[in-house]
C-alpha cells in the first residue's frame, strides 16, 4: 500500500484507531499497577582448600584453584536443576507438581558473575514470597554440597557472601509503559483495518 493510500485510511479511521491506543494504554497502566514484583539477589563464593605450606607457588594450589572454577559451573546448573528447586519449593510447603515447578522456574535465574562466584536471582509477588524462595534454594544448594562433599571431594565448599539476600522492587518506569502501550495498541488497530481492508 502506497503512503498516501496509508495517511488517508488513518485519517478516515482515526477514531477507531484511537480507541485501540486508549485501549493499549489502559492494559499498559494495569499491568503497571497489578505486576509489583519483587527480587532477591545473594551471590555465592566457590572455593577449594588446598594444602599450601610454603608461600611459593605450588601444583596442589594451582589445582585447588581451577577444580573451584569448575565447580562454579556446577554451581550454577544445580541451583536450575528439578532437584534443588523442587526440595526448596517442598520446605516452603508447596505442592510439587508440573505447573508449580514451570512457574517457579521462570522466577529463578543462577549466574556465574565471576570466576567463582555465583549470583541467584529470585522473583516473587511479595516480598516475603521472594526473599522465602531465595532462602529456600540457598540452603537446599547448601544441602547438596555436603552430600557432593561427602561423596566426592571434601575440600570443595560454598559459602554465602551474605547471609540473608538483598530485596528490592523490580524496577519498572511508567514513561516507559504508557508510550510502548498507546504504540502497540495503534499498531494492532492499524493491523486489524489494514487486513480488513485487503479481505
Amino acid at each position: 500500500m502506497e503512503l498516501n493510500k496509508l495517511i488517508k485510511l488513518i485519517k478516515k479511521s482515526k477514531a477507531g484507531l484511537l480507541g485501540f491506543a486508549v485501549g493499549g494504554l489502559a492494559v499498559a497502566v494495569v499491568i503497571y499497577v497489578l505486576s509489583d514484583k519483587y527480587i532477591s539477589t545473594g551471590s555465592f563464593f566457590v572455593t577449594r582448600a588446598a594444602d599450601n605450606n610454603n608461600q611459593f607457588f605450588t601444583y596442589e594450589g594451582y589445582y585447588s584453584q581451577q577444580v573451584a572454577l569448575s565447580y562454579t559451573n556446577t554451581v550454577v546448573a544445580l541451583l536450575g536443576t528439578t532437584d534443588i528447586q523442587s526440595r526448596a519449593l517442598a520446605e516452603l510447603g508447596i505442592p510439587i507438581n508440573e505447573t508449580n515447578l514451570r512457574k517457579y522456574s521462570k522466577y529463578i535465574k543462577a549466574t556465574k558473575s565471576g570466576p567463582q562466584l555465583v549470583t541467584l536471582t529470585v522473583k516473587g509477588n511479595t516480598y516475603d514470597s521472594s526473599k522465602q524462595l531465595w532462602e529456600a534454594l540457598s540452603n537446599k544448594l547448601l544441602d547438596a554440597n555436603q552430600q557432593l562433599r561427602s561423596n566426592g571431594d571434601e575440600k570443595l565448599n560454598i559459602a554465602k557472601v551474605s547471609p540473608i539476600p538483598v530485596v528490592k522492587k523490580e524496577f519498572r518506569s511508567l514513561w516507559i509503559n504508557i508510550p510502548v502501550g498507546a504504540l502497540l495498541g495503534f499498531t494492532c488497530g492499524l493491523y486489524l483495518l489494514l487486513t480488513g481492508k485487503n479481505e
